[in-house]
């Protein structure tokens, strides 16, 4: 006990340090920082509230109108096969595949508020539903950095199996935690106008949250950028702090396996707005951090031994003008989906009018 207090208030103590050092770096570089969330704002939207906004509100909408439960029955023996979690699940699975980064902890704060999973569940579920989306993979990494879609398609590969083998492995935890039955707090479907409303409603509270933790990190990404000389240094500093300037930074010096491990690992902003997609759902944030070093772990050796097997050539930083995907999604695939989505909106309307 003595040692858990006395672990507590180092960290709090380093804590207030580390808020000191980032706001007086802000105030000295000030233009830096200014600079920065300029560059954040434009991220937001340009790329981040495309590209995530209606995911996040279709995965709401999924669930608000009972389609997921439906697929559940579905999808029910080979999702507790796999994760031991219920079949409403598994859609959601899918969409933080495709959807980007925090898309599923979305689905899964949704799918806890409707009583679909239980805490345990949702926080074990929180700590594998996490994928980059094919968008920024095929079309940012493969295309924009390594002027080859195929590379792009085996970081995605990579990544989905580092997912499921995560997923499988997480049936180890909270085994012997005390869980509410789903069946006694599962809530009705909501009427189909009040599901659009509160999906909408809760997608833009969770986007708002995003592209503040964007802006503040890419300011702090422009300051350091501009005051550590090291390259070393400031390329691993920009690996933790942020994907997309991490696997930039890498991808020219360290190749496709350090682009793999920051895809898998995903940068503490990408966390922090997976934590902020979660909200009530409080999952271990030392745990959590383990296994995104874990999936950065697996996805670069998973994309290393499909490059050996079946080589592309890795021509970094290509000179000719390319037009980039957006970093958190807007894929083909990701299209297709949404139009999936669509179907079953308008299946669930005609339901919902005939009742």
């Amino acid at each position: 006990m003595y040692l858990k207090t006395y672990g507590r208030g180092i960290f709090r103590i380093a804590a207030a340090f580390a808020a000191a050092a980032f706001a007086a770096l802000m105030i000295f570089y000030a233009e830096k920082g200014r600079e920065g969330a300029a560059q954040g704002i434009e991220l937001c939207l340009k790329t981040l509230v495309p590209s995530l906004f209606p995911f996040m509100a279709a995965v709401n909408l999924l669930i608000n109108t009972g389609i997921c439960a439906f697929a559940g029955k579905l999808l029910d023996k080979p999702s507790r096969f796999l994760f031991g979690l219920g079949g409403s699940f598994a859609p959601v699975f899918l969409l933080s595949l495709t959807g980007g980064y925090p898309v599923g902890a979305a689905g899964i704060r949704s799918l806890y508020s409707h009583g679909e999973l239980s805490m345990n569940e949702a926080k074990r579920a929180a700590l594998f539903s996490v994928g980059a989306g094919p968008g920024f993979l095929i079309s940012f990494v493969g295309l924009g950095l390594y002027s080859n879609a195929r590379t792009g398609v085996y970081l995605l590969a990579a990544q989905s199996l580092a997912a499921v083998l995560l997923g499988i492995g997480s049936r180890f935890l909270y085994r012997g935690e005390f869980d509410i039955s789903p069946k006694e707090i599962k809530s009705a479907p909501m009427p189909f106008s009040r599901a659009v409303t509160e999906s909408v409603y809760s997608a833009s509270g969770a986007m708002a949250a995003m592209c503040g933790f964007v802006i503040v990190f890419c300011s702090a990404t422009a300051v350091l950028n501009g005051t550590v000389k090291n390259g070393f240094i400031r390329d691993a500093l920009t690996l933790t702090l942020e994907v997309c300037g991490g696997v930039s930074a890498l991808s020219g010096r360290l190749g496709l396996d350090a682009a793999a491990f920051a895809v898998g690992f995903g940068g503490i902003c990408v966390h922090f707005q997976i934590f902020s997609a979660l909200g009530e759902v409080k999952v271990n944030k030392a745990l959590f951090f383990v296994f995104r070093i874990l999936q950065g772990l697996l996805t670069a050796l998973f994309t290393r031994i499909t490059a050996t097997l079946s080589p592309v050539p890795e021509q970094v930083f290509s000179t000719q003008s390319r037009v980039r995907g957006t970093v958190y999604g807007g894929s083909v695939f990701s299209g297709a989906m949404l139009a999936a989505v669509a179907v079953c909106f308008l299946i669930s309307l005609k339901n919902f009018n005939k009742t």
